[in-house]
């Protein structure tokens, strides 16, 4: 039985007003599109689709010019590396001693559409990681009810970015060790 946030049978109940279900119902579509991305990103590679390429699914007005949702205030990664040194660059942090089936060191294109896309991913992967600790995080209600949804929305805008300035510059390897399997090095 449920009615209103009460929940359970008889005396037994318990009373919540909610939170960790929809802190649970966040969590399992934060699940679903990271599955669908990988996913896709798969796809494409599978399929041979080259950075010039369009899916034809896709329509022009889904898709933002600089790969930028409608509302991202994010920076993102694609062209953030441009140098000629990044189109072959070596595998760091995870990543730094893979080798190819030939026991060579693999090469890395940072200026590439798949590597930015692997940087996507492994800047998702650290959010949920930092979103994991800051739910271990006990909160004080110091400044009262009223504002919760804007601290909540402070909150996770304050991660996004501290993920991705992790991803940016922790040399962490995961966007390489990613990249590596998508193209094919392995």
């Amino acid at each position: 039985m449920a009615v209103n946030g009460i929940s359970g049978t008889g005396i037994t109940g318990t009373l919540s007003n909610g939170s960790n279900a929809i802190d649970s119902a966040v969590l399992q579509n934060e699940a679903k599109k990271f599955s669908s991305l990988v996913k896709e990103m798969q796809n494409k590679t599978a399929l041979g689709i080259s950075e010039g390429a369009s899916l034809s699914g896709v329509s022009s007005s889904q898709v933002a010019r600089n790969h930028r949702l409608n509302g991202d205030y994010t920076q993102g990664f694609y062209g953030a590396f441009t140098s000629d040194s990044d189109k072959s660059a070596r595998p760091q942090g995870f990543a730094a001693n893979s080798k190819t089936s030939s026991g060579k060191t693999p090469v890395i294109d940072k200026t590439s559409e798949l590597y930015a896309q692997s940087m996507e991913m492994e800047n998702y992967m650290v959010k949920m990681m930092l979103s994991s600790m800051r739910n271990t995080v006990q909160k004080t209600c110091f400044a009262g009810k009223d504002n919760e949804y804007a601290r909540k929305m402070y909150d996770d805008m304050m991660y996004d970015n501290m993920a991705e300035s992790i991803t940016k510059n922790a040399s962490l390897g995961l966007a390489d060790q990613i990249y590596i399997e998508l193209s094919g090095q392995r």
